[in-house]
């Protein structure tokens, strides 16, 4: 017959071993959670922050199934959006109500806690996705990086809220790189002459408007300005003279657009600008004032003088006249020469090559 006292240290020893299994268990997850997190380190976009905090959330708590939204740095009044799980109607519904001003005060959610009250409770409410158990995870960065993964219908588990924690807090790390990179990242790519981007950072923030607008399902224009015989200046006044009309014309262009938009000088002179959001009809309305405004305005030479220009635009717009990088800034190049070759003063759109 079995003892008691031997059944009892069986039934020790059997808890003991599913204790450390549960611990082993329990340690292996963790350490999965921290690897996957520190991945987040090396993304220097907040969007791409964003969506990998996201998904790393929702695998650790085992429910894949919520949304990010956030403050897009680089164009202030929009939000940025990124689901996971949700089927289409809920995206759609999500959206539509972000795009028709229902926002959330990021300030409202200084901590993890359940959703229980306020703009992000009303949001799932108008949404029609469930409020009840609803996780809030707030994400920060120094400046203007800021934003929320809203975890729906996450288990009730004890250690949810420690889990999240450590997500939150390498994406912290990860927006604070990103804004530390943005400001160098700026201050590289900003063009001596005239205080504008130049080349370089026109190229890589048109790759980015161009996947962003890809992303979301929205429009970019793009408008090539070429001053019509600046060369005469250069030859007539000097290239003194000629580098203060350069830096005179990228002021004026950089109050004709929005503080979102970018404006660069891509060489010589020879201006872009990114029009963010922004179609082929709206891009022409801006094109045609900053080619009005040119031609009105009287540029400051030397000894008191001034001088009269007039300038050529060229227009492309995603994705209707290209849908990279190259095609659109060579649509929108043979577009300003359009320009020209019809008697300069004028702005050309890629819809009249044809």
């Amino acid at each position: 017959p079995v003892r008691a006292a031997d059944l009892i240290l069986c039934l020790e020893r059997a808890l003991a071993r599913r204790r450390l299994v549960d611990e082993n268990q329990r340690l292996r997850g963790e350490l999965a959670l921290y690897a996957a997190a520190r991945t987040l380190a090396s993304t220097l976009e907040p969007d791409e922050v964003f969506a990998l905090a996201l998904e790393i959330a929702g695998r650790a708590l085992g429910k894949k199934r919520g949304f990010a939204i956030f403050q897009r740095p680089d164009l202030s009044d929009s939000i940025g959006m990124h689901c996971d799980g949700l089927v289409e109607s809920e995206i759609a519904r999500l959206r539509a109500l972000i795009a028709h001003g229902k926002r959330v005060d990021w300030s409202a959610y200084p901590a993890i806690a359940r959703v229980e009250r306020g703009p992000l409770a009303e949001l799932l409410r108008a949404a029609e996705l469930p409020e009840a158990g609803a996780l809030v995870v707030p994400l920060r960065g120094e400046e203007s990086d800021a934003g929320l993964l809203c975890l729906i219908e996450p288990p009730d588990r004890p250690d949810a809220l420690p889990q999240l924690a450590i997500v939150a807090a390498h994406a912290g790390v990860a927006l604070r790189n990103a804004e530390r990179y943005r400001r160098a990242r700026d201050r590289a790519f900003v063009d001596d002459a005239t205080d504008v981007y130049n080349a370089r950072y026109l190229l890589e923030a048109l790759d980015r408007e161009v996947r962003r607008s890809e992303r979301y399902g929205t429009e970019l224009s793009i408008l090539f300005i070429d001053l019509d015989r600046f060369k005469l200046v250069n030859d007539n006044h000097g290239h003194l003279v000629g580098t203060g009309v350069l830096r005179q014309l990228s002021r004026l262009l950089t109050q004709s657009v929005r503080q979102v938009d970018t404006v660069a000088r891509y060489g010589g002179d020879e201006f872009t600008i990114l029009l963010a959001d922004t179609g082929e009809r709206g891009a022409r309305v801006i094109a045609e004032r900053i080619r009005k405004w040119v031609a009105d305005y009287a540029f400051e030479a030397d000894a008191g003088r001034t001088l009269k220009l007039t300038c050529s635009v060229g227009l492309a717009t995603y994705p209707a006249h290209g849908r990279t990088r190259e095609a659109l800034l060579d649509a929108a190049d043979k577009a300003m020469y359009r320009a020209k070759s019809q008697g300069r003063n004028r702005v050309c759109s890629v819809s009249e090559l044809t």
